[in-house]
């Protein structure tokens, strides 16, 4: 049952940002807002890590099972892909090359700023 609410309220925060996107003036995706309210659940401490810790890391364990249907669905676009498979696949590969730096860069900032944090802590 703790697993349930757990991911009931990661599933609430989804529901709400939908709901929240429908009615702004400009479109903007619902998953992203999700995400930025969850932030700032967590950064009020509304809601603690504790909380959403077993639901996240069971969907990073499994997130190929998140992308699934997304990348079915690619099949019944081939015949559009197929006109334009160069430019697609230029599009693909530099974008992967700017996630791979930008996922490298923040996690070195990341573990920059966990090192100073422990350092601020020891000295103190």
């Amino acid at each position: 049952m703790k697993v349930f609410k757990k991911t009931l309220i990661l599933f609430v925060v989804c529901f709400i940002s939908d709901i929240i996107a429908l009615y702004l003036p400009f479109p903007f995706p619902g998953s992203v807002l999700a995400m930025i309210i969850t932030l700032l659940l967590l950064l009020t401490g509304f809601v603690k890590v504790r909380q959403l810790e077993p639901v996240s890391d069971f969907f990073v364990k499994n997130m190929a099972f998140v992308f699934l249907p997304s990348t079915v669905s690619i099949v019944s676009y081939l015949d559009i892909l197929s006109s334009i498979v160069w430019e697609f696949l230029v599009v693909c590969i530099i974008t992967t090359f700017v996630t791979f730096f930008c996922t490298a860069y923040s996690v070195k900032l990341t573990v920059y700023l966990l090192n100073k944090r422990k350092e601020k802590k020891e000295n103190a």
